[in-house]
């Protein structure tokens, strides 16, 4: 039964993906349109007729369903009637899609339930490089890090990519091999990229990691200090913990390097990031920036215990599977791999807030994605990385390159 009560005043439709829609389905019915896609699961995709598209499209936050109607009414032959378009903004407000109370109390709902299962689920366990079977993997990944290594210096810092196992295998031996052949530490901290958009810098998740190798154990007192002192977390950031790999990608090697010195499942504290707000490109040098990084720093003060910051993070994403207008060549991985070498020797030079101002110097064209998660691991790491490793995985077809690299701090 349609639902009654008034719909939102100024509805406003969520950041959702979408796409567009321009042949029959499978029964020969007309299915031009689009789909919108909510990236926190909250509901099914939903499919917006073209017909629609007036209506919805002015869904903006800045007009009242009366402004909308109006505006909308000379695209149709014979306008809808205001009760059509009021139930409509219901049904995109009943499935969450819309900015206001419904979302908040879905979303939180949502929250509860993923933070009472007290381990976040090993999600991309079968994906590329990363068998389900707990045997298998251990093989692939003693193929990857296969120790013992080298003594080497103590790590204070590491990053290292978070793109699929099977494209990014050498930039993972690259920064496991070298963290295998330091000390173990009683902590690690990692930085993840949140690929659908945080709108915190960080967010902490308060569950244990579970992967095909077991649990590793949630360090819950380190979080609560973050964000006792930077703010409790937005229950939407918690949730995009639930399908983001870039973290469980780095619990995933801890875990085997720890196996192969026979010691107890790593610790972890893992924060998904999104972007560090700036005036001038360089955030650590502005004064939310400083915050951030004087939490961690006392947070680590606080902890009992030798602390491991890691990033785990990707470069460059380029070609037309991300909207560039031209294929991949010789000449454009040439050209990027030296722009991202002057980049990275930002952070070779111990300046990791110059490496995000360059990043975000020209718009960031080459769409680096983890620039807030390497600047926070160098710049709590402290001193001058190592690259050990620059890669780029260019699709056989030239649609689409991601760059990833391996550093370490020590």
């Amino acid at each position: 039964m349609p639902r009654m009560t008034a719909p939102p005043e100024r509805p406003a439709i969520r950041p959702l993906d979408v796409q567009r829609i321009d042949e029959p389905d499978d029964a020969g019915s007309d299915r031009r349109g689009i789909v919108l896609t909510d990236r926190l699961g909250l509901s099914e995709p939903t499919f917006v007729p073209e017909a629609l598209l007036p209506i919805v499209g002015r869904c903006t936050g800045e007009y009242t369903v009366s402004e909308i109607l109006a505006a909308a009414a000379p695209q149709f032959e014979e306008p809808p009637p205001r009760e059509f378009v009021e139930q409509l903004v219901r049904d995109l407000d009943d499935r969450g899609l819309l900015v206001g109370p419904r979302f908040d109390t879905l979303v939180a709902e949502r929250a509860d339930e993923f933070l009472a299962q007290g381990t976040r689920p090993a999600t991309h366990a079968g994906s590329a490089g990363y068998p389900a079977s707990a045997d298998a993997l251990r093989t692939a990944l003693r193929a990857l890090v296969p120790g013992p290594a080298a003594k080497a210096r103590p790590l204070r810092g590491l990053i290292a990519p978070h793109i699929d196992l099977g494209r990014g295998r050498a930039g993972y031996q690259a920064a496991y091999e070298r963290l295998l052949a330091a000390p173990p530490a009683d902590l690690y901290v990692i930085f993840g990229t949140g690929h659908a958009g945080p709108s915190a810098p960080v967010t902490g998740l308060p569950l244990d990691w579970q992967t095909p190798l077991g649990t590793a154990p949630t360090d819950r007192e380190f979080l609560a200090r973050i964000h006792d002192a930077l703010g409790a977390p937005d229950p939407g950031d918690l949730l995009i913990h639930r399908d983001e790999h870039s973290i469980e990608f780095q619990v995933l090697f801890l875990q085997h390097v720890h196996a192969l010195r026979d010691l107890p499942p790593p610790r972890v504290a893992g924060f998904l990031c999104g972007s560090l707000p700036s005036v001038s490109g360089d955030p650590l040098a502005e004064e939310y920036g400083e915050q951030i990084v004087a939490a961690f720093h006392a947070a680590a003060e606080a902890h009992t215990g030798t602390v491991c910051w890691i990033a785990g993070a990707d470069l460059a994403h380029i070609g037309p599977f991300f909207g560039d207008q031209t294929a991949i060549d010789d000449d454009r991985l040439t050209t990027l791999a030296t722009a991202e070498h002057d980049r990275l020797a930002h952070l070779q030079a111990g300046r990791p807030g110059a490496f995000h101002a360059a990043v975000e110097a020209t718009g960031n064209p080459d769409r680096v994605c983890s620039a807030p998660a390497i600047a926070l691991t160098a710049a709590l790491a402290t001193g001058p990385g190592e690259l050990l490793h620059y890669g780029q995985a260019r699709a056989e077809d030239d649609s689409q390159t991601v760059s990833f690299c391996a550093m370490a701090f020590a």
